[in-house]
């Protein structure tokens, strides 16, 4: 027990500066959608990888805008719909350090209106 009686015991927290910061934020204990919302309105740069079964893909995201989606068989707006069928699929977000090119067709602010559409 801490000094006010409760079983809490705070974790020590790593010291964070701007230069890491983007290592320290993880956005994966929320689902797809809201993981995506979130690091296009922080204007991060990462790449969240998705795995459903044996399907698997990345979405890359620089400086708050979707530019770039991959997946086994397919590349760009098809591939980011693909991605989202993926039901339940487990997906993880990591710093971005490579640059592919851009494959996207259609706007980051109208990914995010579709997004929030989705049932």
């Amino acid at each position: 027990m801490n000094h006010n009686g409760s079983a809490f015991e705070p974790t020590q927290s790593k010291d964070v500066d701007a230069e890491n910061i983007s290592e320290v934020l993880d956005f994966s204990s929320f689902d797809l959608a809201t993981t995506i919302r979130l690091i296009v309105q922080s204007a991060e740069s990462r790449r969240i990888d998705v795995r459903k079964g044996r399907r698997q893909g990345s979405i890359f995201i620089r400086s708050g805008e979707i530019y770039h989606v991959v997946t086994r068989d397919k590349a760009g707006d098809e591939a980011f719909f693909d991605i989202l069928s993926w039901k339940d699929a487990d997906h993880r977000d990591v710093s971005q350090q490579e640059t592919p090119e851009v494959n996207l067709r259609i706007s980051t602010g109208v990914l995010l209106d579709l997004l929030q559409k989705r049932p």
